[in-house]
C-alpha cells in the first residue's frame, strides 16, 4: 500500500530558486547537462534531436537535458524502528520536491531507494515496499548539496545529522520518536501525527 501524504512546500536549500521551483522546462544557459536519450514526442525542440542515434535506431531520438543548478532534496529514512508515520513523512517531503520538478534522492540504511527528478509515482512506489531493517547510520550515505531531510525516531541518528550539516545548504530532522531531541545547527521538527506535518514544516 502506498504511503499517505500531506501537501508541503519544497524544502528550502538556502537558494532562492529552490523555494520558487523551476520557471520553465528550459534550464538557464550554462546550467544544462545531458541526462539521457528518449523518443521524440510532439512539441520537442528539434534542436535537441540526436541525429546519429535516430539514424541508427530508425526512431527519432532527442537529448533529455537536466538543469544541474537545481539543488537536490535528499530524504534519509531511518528504517531501524520503522513506523507508518515515518514512511508517510518521508513520502510527503520527497513528493513536495518531485512535484515541483526538483531532483530527489531517497535513502535508507541499505542504500539509495530512489533517485529521480519529478517522478512522484516512483517515489510512492518505492516507499510502498520499504521494510524495517538493521542498517545503521543511513545519514552517512547522503552526498552533499541542497537540502537534507532526515526522518528518524532515534535521537542518536538525529545527532549524526550535525556531523554532515556542513555538506548541505540546510539540514532538517523530522523526529518521530518520543524522546526530547535538539541538534545544534539542525532544524528539528517533532512529529506525532502526519496531519501536523504541514503546520510544523511551515512554522519551523
Amino acid at each position: 500500500m502506498r504511503p499517505r501524504t500531506v501537501a508541503l512546500p519544497v524544502p528550502p536549500s538556502g537558494r532562492a530558486h529552490h523555494l520558487e521551483g523551476p520557471t520553465s522546462d528550459n534550464a538557464p544557459s550554462g546550467t544544462v547537462t545531458f541526462h539521457t536519450l528518449r523518443e521524440y514526442v510532439v512539441g520537442d525542440d528539434l534542436r535537441h534531436v540526436h541525429w546519429r542515434s535516430s539514424a541508427r535506431t530508425g526512431t527519432l531520438m532527442v537529448r533529455q537535458l537536466i538543469d544541474a543548478s537545481l539543488p537536490t532534496t535528499t530524504v534519509v529514512l531511518d528504517t531501524r524502528d520503522l513506523t507508518e508515520l515515518s514512511v508517510d513523512a518521508a513520502a510527503s517531503v520527497a513528493l513536495a520536491a518531485a512535484r515541483a520538478g526538483f531532483p530527489v534522492r531517497l535513502i535508507t540504511g541499505e542504500g539509495v531507494l530512489a533517485e529521480t527528478k519529478s517522478d512522484a509515482e516512483l517515489v510512492l512506489d518505492r516507499l510502498a515496499l520499504v521494510r524495517a531493517g538493521d542498517a545503521r547510520e543511513a545519514v552517512r550515505l547522503a552526498r552533499g548539496g541542497g537540502s537534507l531531510v532526515l526522518v528518524t525516531a532515534d535521537p542518536a541518528e538525529a545527532a549524526r545529522a550535525a556531523a554532515v550539516r556542513k555538506r548541505f545548504d540546510r539540514v532538517i530532522c523530522v523526529f518521530t520518536g518520543s524522546a526530547e531531541v535538539s541538534v545544534p545547527g539542525v532544524v528539528t521538527l517533532r512529529l506525532g501525527d502526519l496531519d501536523a506535518l504541514s503546520y510544523v514544516w511551515t512554522t519551523r
